[in-house]
């Protein structure tokens, strides 16, 4: 039995488009190391409370950040895994190569630059994201961020419950006090960042370029942002722009 386990989940539907492109090369990358591979569809959410799904109602990216911390513990603690790790389903590798999972520690989280406009201008922000994380055997921080998820879903007005609450931002405040071993490899793209892909070149991905601290092996195309958009004519410039 294989030590490590990835796991991505969306709805099944996602899998005829765009979505469908980056699960594959996720799928493929699992299979040429040797890892076992799962895909879960609603099912995921019930890993998580009543009350939680209640209480934050359509905000489904809230609840998964929940949900994908439950079930690497109920994996970890009952199947026999060494190590899961979780990757989001618009995760996009193209250059798998590039992408290990190996962490100083027991657990591991994605190094985000995030590329934004502010009026006429580009500026960068680091974060900690989530779109990938892993986990190992007996790792003390997984269970104290479910707890710690949990606790703040049960303080917050449901009302102003925002998108990142418990996942980048949750992660981000963290690591800047204790510092999580992070993952270079897999970034985020917003949308300025896409865009420039696509066309094939700009000043948002020239940013992007310069500040990333490591060559990328993938990146989140952060689809919840997409708005609807089809994502394939940046999947098809990614590996002519990002080759070496």
């Amino acid at each position: 039995m294989p030590d490590t386990l990835i796991v991505q989940s969306h709805r099944p539907d996602v899998l005829q488009g765009w979505i469908g492109r980056c699960v594959r090369t996720v799928r493929d990358w699992a299979d040429a190391r040797g890892f076992d591979y799962r895909w879960l569809g609603d099912e995921l959410f019930n890993h998580v409370p009543d009350w939680v799904r209640q209480k934050v109602a359509d905000k489904l990216p809230v609840v998964s950040d929940l949900a994908r911390l439950r079930l690497i513990q109920q994996v970890l603690d009952g199947e026999g895994y060494q190590r899961v790790c979780w990757i989001d389903a618009d995760v996009y590798l193209f250059a798998p190569e590039r992408l290990a999972l190996d962490v100083d520690g027991t657990c591991g989280f994605g190094r985000e630059i995030w590329v934004e406009q502010r009026g006429d201008k580009l500026r960068v922000r680091r974060n900690v994201h989530n779109a990938i994380c892993v986990f190992h055997q007996g790792c003390p921080v997984l269970p104290f961020l479910g707890f710690a998820v949990e606790r703040i879903l049960e303080r917050i007005d449901g009302e102003r419950i925002a998108p990142q609450i418990v996942g980048p931002k949750l992660l981000t405040s963290l690591h800047n006090t204790v510092g999580f071993p992070l993952i270079d490899t897999l970034g985020a793209f917003s949308p300025v960042v896409n865009r420039d892909i696509a066309a094939g070149g700009g000043a948002a991905l020239d940013l992007l370029l310069t500040s990333s601290l490591e060559p990328l092996a993938g990146a989140n195309l952060c689809g919840s942002l997409a708005r609807g958009q089809d994502l394939d004519g940046v999947c098809d410039m990614l590996g002519t722009v990002f080759a070496e």
